[in-house]
């Protein structure tokens, strides 16, 4: 029996294989007799060095495991010193592309990281009074790959106690390992008390609901000015999604529907975006006012997740303030609502420690607040290639996403084709990410530098000079050139170097500074005669003056000592506001001298901090005072309330202002603790907006350095010039959707762009060419029977038509027809498993007695033929004459390379233009070239030469979620005539 104990991991892989050990461990225990404990995911803070995927202890001893989800060819190294201190590899039987063997973050190999942790867990052993029973020199350490695999090179030998084994062996293991660590109930029980975990769940049982029917969504394929007047024109409500590239198409399909609106006698039309920065923005380029989605649905009286009791422990640590949704009823129930650039609106979570608005996910509380089921309309235009705040797949343009949301059948869907008339320069380099986004290929980035609008910024002296001729000067109003960056990191040391070199005012914040804001506050009026004033996440400052600074030490429960809050003056002009306005704000230091994020510990000290201030307004203006109290004592389900529940509300407003040990413990019904909090929570939102609007630290701006920004940062801004760097980070892959969106956004934010670092991309770019061959002699390949276009005599036709492999079909029949003429005759056959077909015999002068031969087909690689013939079960049949007839079928074998396909067929992928580029280049040079075979992730090719030749496979990735789809891992020769073809066809496949 063996006992299952878990604690559930954060990586759904190691959940999935630990769920198939289990099956093979428990199917193993119950057909030896074995009694053991698996732990999965152990875990002991006071052990925290180790850290295996499973400890199992039982009959034949101990073994520490590690899951590792590979499979293919596993590449050790080749001696035992690099055994111990290199990378592992790991090549794939499908396309041949290489990974590296991941070891957690600490460790060089697995066996490094496993040998770690069996010396932690020695530690463990012999610190246990309890855990004297084990022997930990004979605890065994073992990788577990999820497999199949093969291994090159061994392990070795002087390590008996680390085993490297796949899924399917370890049944094996199990019964072979031996130690003197035997199952003990005692120290089964001390394991289980280091290493607590949960009972393991096998099977998970629910009721499925049945299946409903989705219509599709309406697809629009032309004339998209019409299908918007359509849409109009329908009674009911919907929603229309418009995307396009190009940002003219997207304001003008703005300002066409806001027209054609009037025409169709809709009573209101709202226009929003993102947030009041994205509508800054589309005003200064379109002239179109919109307004931000989080100032029209956010602000609603329900105080949702606060704390309305005053008696309940622990209010000043209070952290996430959640503003709620408003009500929709100032929006008509035949509203059209309007959203543009609307991939920036996304259902992904997006929350802070200290703020939440409704949900955390805009998407789905925008459509929330208009209400599906309403007969309004709304209409999502965007950009389907640009970044999104958020996941790309949560976009409000990701049809999938939206349709979780809404009816498909009121979702129409119009996305304008990618023009492709461009050579070069910034717009060619646009479209072509667009292309690879929309295909999701990413095999190919290549900058077509016209040196007008985009250009190679090889030099440095030029880079100099133009942050000098953009920066040395204090900006008077906006900037109109930027610096582009992928990590705050990045931004910061730039910034600091343009203080220093170009404006040469210090290093620490000074005047003539340039500032971004990164959140929105409200600037108090401490004169009593203006009108505070609203600051925007993405506008600038120019620093005019820097003046005091002040600090407040807090004190919360997840640190020991207390978080040091800095706040300093500063006298700023207003670059992004009407009239450039001076003023003086409070800035928050710890945010502004961040590299790259503020401790969770200061963020949430300033939540604390704002509590406080809140709490102190509470104790000048009591509850009691206050208008909401008095609306309380008005409320018609207040009169209806007894005496005993209006004295109990009574006790409990007292008990807001007494320390918790002077409260008094009050029992009374649910609906008058419900009132009383309704009530609370109105007048804790008036103190926290009253607080908001006097309150200059509340209020303090989150700032940094404005020269260099994020390319996130710079979404939906149009900058005369940018600097882009192409590279984003160390160990950042560029062959996938995210990158490519990236570049797109920053290359997008700028009417000429610099680009420093490009990065390139192509087909071949980490392309292995493998030559082991001989000259004048082929690579030895493996032999197989192959029957291409295998015809099944008659006779044979109803024992084999259950098969589909045509090489398993060919064997049967053939062996069939020599073992027939020894009197063996086919009754049967039948498939077992993808590799594996049975077929049956009679035998001559036995009765009810069958010969049984096993045919092996090999995978998908090797074209499914098959490697061998073996018997299973003779049956009293004459072992010589069945193994001659078995000799003689085998000689038909041949390799697979030596296949040729009469009819080759360009394919229609990724390959089709670079195939089409060789064999013209080859033509060129007088060199006959031909796909002789095609199979899944490989082709093979001959080239001739008049006497010599040359015969070589490629393998090609398919895999998106691996970023191996559209490039080539390896180009392997099979035959070989001589070094000179294979030179000169090689030069024509690389272009040199």
């Amino acid at each position: 029996m063996l006992e299952i104990l878990n604690n559930r991991t954060e990586h759904t892989h190691e959940n999935e294989q630990f769920r198939r050990v289990v099956e093979i461990i428990e199917t193993a225990f119950d057909k030896l007799g074995y009694k053991g404990l698996l732990i999965g995911n152990p875990f002991n803070e006071s052990y925290s060095r180790f850290r295996a995927d499973a400890i199992l202890y039982y009959n034949n001893g101990l073994v520490l495991i590690d899951f590792k989800d590979y499979k293919g060819i596993i590449k050790l190294p080749p001696n035992e010193n690099e055994f111990h201190s290199t990378k592992w590899h790991n090549e794939s039987l499908k396309d041949r592309s290489r990974l590296e063997i991941k070891a957690g973050a600490n460790f060089i190999n697995p066996f490094r990281q496993l040998a770690s942790y069996r010396n932690a867990f020695r530690e463990l052993v012999e610190k246990s009074k309890y855990l004297d029973g084990i022997n930990s020199a004979r605890v065994c350490i073992a990788n577990i790959f999820s497999g199949p695999i093969q291994l090159h090179n061994e392990v070795p030998r002087n390590l008996p106690y680390y085993k490297l084994i796949q899924e399917s062996d370890l049944a094996n293991f199990l019964y072979d390992f031996a130690s003197d660590n035997t199952y003990k109930e005692d120290i089964a029980k001390v394991l289980k008390s280091i290493f607590p975990a949960e009972k393991w769940i096998k099977n998970v049982e629910i009721s499925f609901p049945e299946q409903i029917i989705v219509k599709p969504i309406t697809k629009i394929e032309n004339d998209v000015e019409e299908s918007i007047v359509d849409f109009l024109k329908d009674e009911k409500g919907g929603v229309l999604v418009l995307e396009s590239m190009n940002v003219d198409d997207r304001d003008s399909w703005l300002r066409f529907i806001t027209n054609e609106a009037v025409n169709h006698s809709i009573p209101q039309v709202e226009k929003w975006s993102h947030s009041a920065r994205i509508s800054k923005k589309i005003q200064r380029r379109s002239n179109i006012e919109t307004e931000g989605i989080y100032s029209v649905i956010y602000g609603g009286s329900d105080i949702e997740g606060q704390n309305e009791n005053a008696d309940q422990e622990g209010q000043e640590e209070e952290l996430q303030e959640v503003i709620p949704l408003k009500s929709n009823k100032d929006i008509d129930e035949k509203a059209l609502i309007i959203i543009a650039e609307a991939h920036l609106v996304s259902r992904s979570l997006s929350q802070s420690e200290l703020l939440r608005f409704g949900s955390g996910r805009l998407l789905e509380d925008v459509i929330k607040f208009i209400n599906p089921e309403s007969n309004r309309k709304i209409v999502f235009i965007g950009d389907p290639y640009s970044l999104t705040f958020g996941k790309n797949e949560d976009s409000a343009l990701n049809l999938e996403s939206l349709s979780e949301l809404y009816k498909n059948e009121k979702i129409k869907h119009y996305r304008k084709p990618i023009d492709n008339d461009y050579s070069d320069g910034k717009e060619k380099l646009r479209t072509d990410l667009a292309i690879s986004i929309e295909i999701s290929l990413f095999n190919s980035l290549d900058y077509s530098f016209d040196d007008v609008a985009l250009i190679d910024l090889k030099d440095d002296n030029q880079r100099t000079q133009n942050l000098h001729s953009w920066f040395a000067k204090p900006f008077s109003t906006e900037p109109e050139n930027a610096v582009l960056f992928y990590s705050k990191k990045d931004c910061l040391k730039t910034n600091k170097w343009i203080k220093k070199q170009c404006l040469k005012n210090g290093e620490s914040l000074s005047a003539n500074d340039l500032l971004i804001v990164n959140n929105n506050v409200t600037i108090p009026d401490d004169s009593g005669f203006q009108i505070p004033r609203r600051i925007v996440n993405g506008m600038f400052f120019t620093v005019l003056d820097v003046k005091e600074t002040k600090q407040e030490f807090i004190k919360i429960r997840q640190s020991q000592n207390p978080i040091i809050l800095s706040f300093t003056k500063i006298q700023v002009k207003c670059l992004s506001l009407s009239g450039l306005p001076k003023t003086e704000v409070w800035i928050l230091n710890n945010y502004f001298d961040c590299e790259d994020a503020w401790t969770k510990e200061e963020q949430i000290a300033f939540r604390v901090f704002v509590n406080g201030k809140i709490n102190e307004e509470k104790r000048k203006q009591k509850f009691e005072d206050s208008q909401e109290y008095k609306q309380l004592l008005r409320d018609n389900q207040y009169h209806d309330f007894s005496s005993e529940e209006k004295e109990a509300i009574n006790t409990l407003v007292k008990n807001y202002n007494l320390p918790k040990d002077k409260k008094e413990k009050v029992e009374t019904s649910r609906n008058a603790r419900n009132l009383l909090s309704t009530y609370y929570k109105k007048y804790s939102r008036s103190l926290f907006f009253q607080v908001k609007e006097t309150d200059p630290f509340v209020n303090a701006v989150f700032v940094k350095y404005g020269w260099a920004i994020t390319v996130h940062k710079a979404i939906g801004s149009i900058y005369n010039e940018i600097i882009i760097k192409g590279h984003r980070k160390e160990n950042d892959g560029i062959t996938n959707d995210s990158y490519f969106r990236w570049l797109y956004s920053g290359v997008t934010a700028g009417k000429i762009v610099n680009i420093t670092s490009p990065k390139t991309i192509n087909p071949f770019i980490d392309c292995v060419f493998e030559d082991n061959s001989i000259k004048g002699i082929s690579t030895k390949s493996k032999e197989f029977l192959i029957f291409e276009n295998y015809e099944v005599e008659p006779r044979f036709t109803d024992k084999v038509e259950s098969l589909e492999n045509k090489n398993v079909i060919g064997t049967i029949c053939e062996i069939s027809k020599l073992l027939e003429q020894n009197g063996y005759l086919i009754e049967s056959t039948k498939r077992f498993s993808e590799y594996l077909t049975k077929a049956f015999y009679s035998i001559p002068q036995k009765e009810n007695q069958q010969l049984i031969l096993n045919i092996d087909n090999k995978g998908e690689k090797d074209n499914f033929a098959v490697g061998n013939i073996r018997v299973e079960n003779l049956n009293g049949a004459d072992e010589n004459i069945i193994k001659k007839c078995i000799e003689d079928c085998l000689t038909q074998k041949k390799s697979v390379s030596s296949i040729t396909n009469n009819n080759p067929e360009l394919p229609s992928d990724f390959r089709q233009a670079i195939y089409s580029n060789w064999f013209e280049n080859c033509e060129k040079k007088n060199i006959a070239l031909k796909i002789v075979q095609s199979h899944n992730n490989q082709d093979i090719f001959r080239a001739t030469c008049e006497k010599d030749s040359f015969t070589f496979r490629v393998w090609y990735g398919t895999s998106e979620q691996n970023h191996t789809k559209g490039f080539f891992s390896k180009i392997e020769v099979l035959e070989k005539s001589s070094e000179t073809i294979i030179e000169k066809v090689k030069g024509l496949i690389y272009g040199f």
